[in-house]
């Protein structure tokens, strides 16, 4: 599932953004993230607008694994940095906030702009093909074999473990 909004660059726009995160999500039926979305897309969309001063599109995506990504992509190619504000800053926290809220968080050069982007919930699971089950090996051999897709049977004779 993936919804997008495209914005100009104006902090009054930052409410419609903050708007449409909640709905999508509250269509989705995915209400246990909407208030972390909600700010997390503020965030960023504030950043973008401040910093980036270029149109911008704000994506919320979600595979129904039990997580939700927002992004936002910016035509300016200045990749942010997230820094400590002086205790007495009315900004400069934002991308913080994001790593307090986020399972993760980062961004990607596409040479013409950027996508700032951040994952609230699990991570999503990895790929069966790519990942081997040890739950239950009973030796370290026998995860070896495992991993090398051998039976205890096909160890070469001699080898440590056979």
């Amino acid at each position: 599932m993936e919804e997008c909004l495209d914005l100009e660059s104006r902090p009054d726009l930052v409410r419609a953004a903050r708007r449409f995160v909640r709905q999508v999500l509250v269509n989705w039926e995915l209400l246990e993230f909407v208030d972390d979305a909600v700010l997390v897309a503020s965030e960023l969309v504030s950043n973008a607008v401040l910093h980036a001063r270029t149109g911008l599109r704000l994506t919320v995506s979600s595979e129904g694994l039990g997580s939700v990504r927002v992004e936002v992509y910016d035509e300016n190619p200045r990749m942010p940095t997230p820094a400590a504000a002086p205790l007495h800053a009315t900004s400069g926290r934002g991308l913080l906030s994001v790593a307090a809220l986020a399972s993760a968080w980062g961004t990607e050069d596409l040479g013409e702009g950027k996508v700032v982007w951040a994952r609230l919930g699990r991570d999503p699971a990895p790929d069966d093909q790519d990942c081997v089950d040890l739950t239950g090996a009973r030796s370290v051999d026998e995860a070896l074999d495992r991993i090398g897709g051998r039976t205890p049977a096909e160890r070469r004779p001699g080898a440590p473990g056979a």
